[in-house]
């Protein structure tokens, strides 16, 4: 549930001119309960005018305080944010789920396979239904647009779930001062959850909080700050991002 939690970065059209895959937002995040620290979270945005696709990437590790949780995710949009493909793995102790999904006109099609047991996944989706991951992009490129006041209603994956839910995000009127930046406050309603983000102006993610669980999580400017002795081999971030982020693009390293 973490990815769907640490969602967004302004994307441009203009990066369409770019003749490769552009990393558009890479940070790394503090994740605590109760301000306990209990792992780190890892997230990247990436889009390819070539193949007009936008990606999401990221990578959770909970290891401290009674957990052992680990989640990937890999979502890929066309760069208007129409769905084509998703793969999720999540570990928890001895338990596993694993969700390879892809995308054709409104159907939704793929394989969940949950601590053993494999099932078929074909679905009919609402006119508009978008990964997620992709929210805030999506609110940014309506009519309301991203800002302070304003209310979005919609339909869209939750990855963590294999399922389409109803969802609602509405910005706070006021921009809230945090050190040198003016953030806008999100409180969210989406797949039974309910969560605030605070974002700036242009999409970038500052940190989440779920009330029901005490769980935040919070941008940090490198890694050692998020990570805080949590171990996870280079091995592994690799095959989940293709190399080892630096979690450097992003507002608090601008």
């Amino acid at each position: 549930m973490f990815s769907r939690l640490l969602i967004a970065v302004l994307v441009q059209i203009t990066f369409l001119s770019f003749s490769q895959a552009e990393v558009l937002f890479e940070g790394y995040y503090k994740v605590s309960q109760f301000k306990k620290h209990v792992g780190f979270f890892i997230l990247r945005n990436e889009i390819d005018p070539k193949t007009k696709e936008f990606k999401t990437i990221s990578f959770m590790r909970l290891g401290k305080n009674g957990f052992n949780m680990t989640e990937s995710l890999t979502a890929i949009s066309t760069t208007d944010f129409k769905p084509i493909s998703y793969s999720y793995l999540a570990t928890d102790g001895g338990k596993s789920k694993t969700i390879d999904m892809t995308f054709k006109g409104e159907t939704m099609s793929g394989i969940v396979m949950e601590n053993g047991e494999k099932s078929k996944v074909s679905k009919k989706l609402p006119k508009g239904t978008f990964l997620s991951s992709s929210l805030y992009y999506m609110m940014l490129n309506s009519k309301e647009g991203l800002k302070t006041g304003t209310k979005f209603e919609f339909n869209a994956v939750a990855e963590e779930l294999g399922d389409v839910t109803k969802g609602t995000s509405s910005i706070e009127k006021k921009m809230v001062s945090r050190g040198i930046l003016q953030l806008l406050k999100a409180n969210n309603s989406f797949a039974g959850m309910e969560y605030e983000n605070y974002i700036t102006n242009q999409g970038q993610n500052i940190s989440a909080l779920t009330p029901a669980t005490g769980i935040e999580t919070e941008l940090m400017k490198n890694s050692e700050e998020a990570v805080q002795g949590v171990k996870v081999s280079a091995g592994t971030l690799e095959k989940v991002f293709g190399n080892v982020p630096k979690g450097k693009t992003n507002v608090l390293n601008n």
